[in-house]
């Protein structure tokens, strides 16, 4: 029985003709394509620059975030590399000076708010 067992394994591995990459194919999860089609959508965005405000117009509005507790977008006027306006910085002015912010946990001088 054993040497019959033997001979069917050598058969089918003489046979045998791997699929190569193909076969993998079916085994990306779902989050890993997610987490890629998001990558790339963040690659392709692109932000646009928003007119500038004067200081005191910057300095209202943070203040106003601050006080009624509502989230606020933040531009800064530096920019990347390639030219490119940064990500806007999103979130809640968690605290305030009179020449910075805290928002969402980043630290903005008001001077380079846009």
């Amino acid at each position: 029985m054993s040497k019959e067992f033997d001979q069917r394994v050598e058969e089918f591995f003489r046979n045998y003709q791997d699929r190569g990459m193909k076969k993998w194919a079916g085994f990306f999860l779902s989050d890993h394509s997610l987490k890629i089609n998001k990558d790339n959508q963040k690659r392709r965005t692109v932000y646009c620059k928003k007119s500038p405000m004067t200081q005191n117009e910057i300095r209202k509005s943070l203040m106003k975030s601050f006080a009624e507790h509502r989230q606020i977008a933040v531009q800064i006027k530096e920019i990347t590399e390639d030219n490119q306006v940064k990500p806007n910085i999103i979130g809640f002015v968690e605290g305030y000076q009179e020449d910075a912010a805290i928002i969402s946990n980043h630290f903005v001088n008001i001077n380079d708010i846009n």
